[in-house]
C-alpha cells in the first residue's frame, strides 16, 4: 500500500520518546451514521477544527469507536481542542488499543518501551498492530525475531511490511536477506525510489566501489536529502547541496572531468525524480 501525499494535519508531538512515527490505521464505522459522524470529526481534525473535532469524537468515542477513542486521546493528551488531561487521555489510548487500533497499540507498545516494561507486553501490542497491516509493528517484530536468532520468521515480517510499500523494510531485507548482490541493490533501488535515505547512501557506497563517480554523488544527494525537487525542481540549489554534501566522491577529478561528470549527475537525478514516489511513514495523531 503505497500512501498518499496529500496534506497531513497533526496535533502536537505527544512528548515521550515512546510516540515516534507510526503506521496507519484503517478505521471501521458501526453503520452509516457512525460511519458519517467519524468522517466529519476526520475532516475537522484534519483541518486543525479540534474542538469540533473532540465534539464528533467523544459520543463516538463511548460508543466504543476505536478511532474516535484514538484520536481523541491525542487530542487529550495534548490538551488541543479540550483540556489537557494525560490520565484521562492514556485510558483512552489504551481503550483504543484493545479495540484493536493498530495506530493505539504501537504507541501504548512504545510507551511501555520508555518505562522498561515487560517484553512479552510490548511484543503482543505489536502483534496485535500487525495484525492489522501496521508496518511500524512489522518492523519491530522483524528485528525481535533476529534478535532471538529466528531468521525466518524476521524476514517473513519485512516481506510483508514490503508488500505494504515500507521501503524501510526493503533496505532490511537488502542488508540481511538478499540471496545475491544483484537481488540487494534492486531491493536497495527500489526502496531509494520510495525515498529511503539509507538505502540512497548504502548505493552511494556501491557505486563508489566500482568508481561509478555520477552515480555515487548522485546516490549521495538523495541521501542527504535534496532540496528543491518537488513540482519546481531548483537545479542551482540542487547544485549547491551536491556540492557541499557529496563533492568528495569526485573531487579527485580534473576540473574538466569534474564538470563533464556533474552533467551526468544531473541527468542521472532527473531520471531518479522522473521516477519518484516518496512514502511518508504515519506518526503518532496524523490523518491523512
Amino acid at each position: 500500500m503505497r500512501l498518499s501525499s496529500s496534506v497531513r494535519r497533526t496535533v502536537p508531538a505527544l512528548g515521550r520518546a515512546a510516540l515516534t512515527a507510526l503506521a496507519m490505521s484503517g478505521f471501521l464505522a458501526t453503520g452509516a451514521a457512525a460511519s458519517s459522524a467519524l468522517d466529519d470529526g476526520i475532516n475537522a481534525y484534519r483541518h486543525g477544527e479540534f474542538e469540533k473535532s473532540a465534539g464528533i469524537f467523544s459520543s463516538l468515542a463511548d460508543n466504543g469507536d476505536a478511532t474516535a477513542q484514538y484520536l481523541l486521546s491525542c487530542q487529550t493528551i495534548n490538551g488541543v481542542g479540550v483540556a489537557a488531561n494525560e490520565d484521562a487521555g492514556w485510558a483512552l489510548m489504551e481503550q483504543a488499543s484493545d479495540n484493536n487500533n493498530p495506530d493505539a497499540s504501537v504507541v501504548m507498545a512504545r510507551r511501555l518501551e520508555a518505562v522498561g516494561g515487560a517484553k512479552d507486553d510490548i511484543r503482543g501490542l505489536y502483534t496485535a498492530a500487525a495484525q492489522h497491516n501496521n508496518t511500524q509493528a512489522m518492523l519491530w517484530l522483524a528485528l525481535d525475531a533476529l534478535d532471538q536468532g529466528d531468521g525466518a520468521k524476521a524476514e517473513a515480517h519485512l516481506k510483508q511490511a514490503w508488500e505494504l510499500g515500507d521501503p524501510r523494510a526493503a533496505t532490511l531485507l537488502a542488508n540481511r536477506f538478499a540471496k545475491s548482490d544483484v537481488d540487494r541493490l534492486t531491493y536497495l533501488r527500489r526502496a531509494a525510489q520510495h525515498g529511503e535515505m539509507r538505502a540512497a547512501a548504502y548505493l552511494a557506497e556501491e557505486a563508489r566501489t566500482v568508481d561509478d563517480k555520477a552515480e555515487a554523488v548522485g546516490w549521495c544527494a538523495i541521501a542527504t536529502g535534496m532540496p528543491g525537487h518537488n513540482e519546481d525542481v531548483d537545479w542551482k540549489t540542487i547544485g549547491e547541496a551536491v556540492e557541499k554534501n557529496c563533492g568528495q566522491f569526485d573531487k579527485d577529478l580534473s576540473p574538466k572531468d569534474r564538470a563533464i561528470n556533474r552533467e551526468r549527475v544531473d541527468h542521472f537525478l532527473a531520471g531518479f525524480f522522473e521516477n519518484y514516489e516518496p512514502w511518508q511513514p504515519w506518526r503518532a495523531c496524523a490523518v491523512d
